[in-house]
């Protein structure tokens, strides 16, 4: 990547795109033709409002941007809570909440003054800014396309914190805490709340205050309540992120074969995820083959694929911002070997065992859970691996837990009882290290975990993630067939 001279960018900007962009009345563009709606956004605002009260004011905030190295940052990706309350991506933004309303300038009419219970402080528009990172929605652009009721650039939300501070007389602000990494411009933005409201260095790792006159606390924990039960349009976002995801679970078993590398198993994921529209991997891609697939999060993908072994899969796709979770195991030839299919059988009955108890009432951990670890008890018993069913043995073998919620994290809001509308996975495993006292070797470096993707209905369940199989014969039978990957770069 080429670049010019700093007086020399500017004056070609200034003088040259700066007219046309203008000439032109460029617009903010969105390409998403399945964004969830607008109105969807606000009836969350709206809702928190309410449980707030007039006598409070919210302010949640963007996501920092983060430096990777040198002049190029991370790609970047919104703070949850605050994309769940504005569906909005750009960073250096402040969402302010004011249940009692505040009267401001009218956008449409500036002789005019209306009253507004949100503001959205956006980046400018900026001709010579957009033409190197692209267009920016701008306070218009937030209205019209994000349904804002107001929005103003963030420049002025130093000037507009009194104003908002001396009309409602809040006596509770609502502020998340500011973690560690909150640097940078948005940082310097919030500023002005953080001295008016002394929330002081050093960085608060939470946020609970109050004087004789003004309560300050954490929002945080009424948002991602709101967030346990996903509405239809959530729901239909997690099914597509899944959808990809199996697919591309399809596409690696197809592929599979001796010869290859985890890495190249890992960017025929990435491949499919991108393809199909999504726009991250919900997390980092874990290929592992043999020794490396009983490292649960591992993620170097560098070892080569051999005959005979195991490779396990968790990669996933999100959509939108809604990450998916599915893993799949399968052996690098096709075809299981006796061992192998003696641990996947019973990671496979446990989980089939944990979805069967999946319905609205449930509790989680106590009868979810607890079924899975009965059936690995059970299995590992019976194969010797461990002496006793009735303790905590098997936890050698089965070290993690059964699943969790999904949604905007990977690992998301969830509740001890399930109830309709929740998504969680259900992913046992059993990991067999070399080396492992009284473990006979035939056994060693044999990872196997099974995870789906599971809606918890009105009357029971769904599996989003059946499409990519996890059925040993089902397995093999597909491993016959040739993949995308298995066609040769030139």
């Amino acid at each position: 990547m080429k670049f010019f001279p700093k007086a020399v960018v500017q004056f070609v900007l200034f003088f040259g795109l700066t007219a046309i962009l203008i000439a032109q009345d460029v617009k903010y563009i969105e390409y998403d033709t399945d964004l969830i709606a607008p109105s969807a956004y606000k009836a969350r605002r709206e809702k928190l409002m309410q449980q707030m009260g007039n006598d409070a004011v919210a302010v949640f905030y963007s996501a920092p941007e983060r430096n990777r190295n040198n002049d190029i940052d991370y790609e970047y990706r919104q703070d949850d809570n605050f994309y769940y309350l504005t569906g909005f991506t750009e960073p250096n933004a402040i969402l302010v909440l004011i249940p009692k309303g505040i009267s401001v300038q009218s956008t449409q009419d500036t002789a005019k003054m209306v009253t507004v219970k949100e503001i959205l402080f956006v980046q400018s528009r900026n001709p010579q800014f957009e033409q190197w990172t692209g267009r920016r929605y701008g306070a218009a652009g937030a209205i019209k396309l994000r349904g804002l009721e107001h929005a103003m650039t963030n420049q002025n939300f130093k000037t507009m914190l009194p104003v908002i501070s001396s009309s409602v007389k809040a006596k509770t602000w609502y502020v998340p805490a500011f973690r560690p990494d909150f640097t940078g411009p948005i940082a310097q933005l919030v500023q002005p709340l953080r001295t008016m409201l002394d929330l002081s260095q050093p960085l608060n790792s939470t946020v609970e205050r109050k004087d004789t006159t003004t309560e300050v606390k954490d929002p945080t924990p009424m948002v991602r309540k709101m967030r346990i039960i996903k509405s239809p349009e959530e729901i239909e976002l997690l099914t597509k992120a899944t959808k990809i995801t199996a697919l591309a679970h399809i596409q690696a078993m197809m592929s599979c074969e001796p010869g290859m590398t985890e890495y190249q198993i890992q960017g025929l994921y990435e491949y499919v995820f991108r393809t199909m529209g999504s726009e991250y991997a919900g997390y980092p891609c874990i290929v592992g083959a043999a020794e490396n697939s009983v490292i649960l999060h591992y993620n170097t993908n560098r070892r080569p694929l051999k005959d005979g072994e195991l490779l396990l899969n968790d990669c996933a796709a999100e959509y939108h911002g809604y990450s998916s979770d599915v893993t799949r195991t399968f052996p690098v030839n096709g075809k299981f070997s006796k061992r192998q299919r003696e641990i996947y059988q019973i990671v496979y009955d446990a989980q089939n065992a944990a979805i069967a108890m999946i319905k609205p009432g449930v509790k989680w951990r106590e009868e979810v859970s607890a079924k899975a670890d009965s059936v690995i008890k059970e299995g590992l018993f019976k194969l010797g691996l461990i002496k006793d069913k009735s303790g905590m043995e098997f936890r050698k073998f089965y070290m993690h837990g059964l699943g969790h919620a999904v949604g905007l994290d990977v690992h998301d809001v969830g509740q001890p009882v399930l109830e309709a509308g929740m998504l969680y996975t259900v992913e046992p495993g059993i990991y067999i290290s070399e080396g492992m006292e009284g473990v006979n070797p035939e056994y060693y470096n044999i990872g196997v975990r099974i995870e789906d993707v599971v809606l918890v209905t009105p009357d029971g369940n769904k599996v989003l993630s059946a499409d990519a199989p996890r059925e040993m014969s089902a397995i093999e039978e597909l491993m016959k067939k040739k993949g995308i990957g298995n066609q040769p770069l030139k």
